[in-house]
């Protein structure tokens, strides 16, 4: 069984989009999803960016002059834009690539994630 984590401040992620810390040797991120916590590895597997640098948002679907938002949010890398789901890890753009994922939550006043 995996252990809960202290991670940061909520404050801190509510001010920044994200919390960042080393856990057991890996770099985990924290982004929030509309309110829910979501724990991420923070290494693209792209190219190796800080993933959880990137921005969250809605993801955008369509061809050019005709777009919809999907309903789901995507955590989006900095450096090529690669997109990924917060939830499941899934890269939107090529289906052999993951990113970890762990479940995180707040208590009083600070980020936890499981890993």
């Amino acid at each position: 069984m995996s252990d809960w984590h202290d991670v940061g401040a909520l404050a801190d992620l509510e001010r920044d989009g994200h919390v960042i810390a080393r856990v057991g040797g890996r770099e985990i991120g924290v982004v929030s999803l509309g309110g829910e916590l979501r724990g991420v590895r923070n290494r693209c597997p792209h190219h190796g960016g800080p993933l959880c640098l990137g921005t969250v948002r809605e993801r955008v679907v369509g061809e050019p002059g005709h777009y919809a938002f999907a309903g789901s949010s995507v955590l989006r890398c900095p450096w090529h834009g690669w997109e990924f789901d917060p939830v499941s890890g899934r890269c939107l753009d090529d289906a052999s690539m993951r990113v970890a994922v762990y479940p995180a939550k707040a208590v009083d006043g600070r980020v936890l994630v499981q890993a």
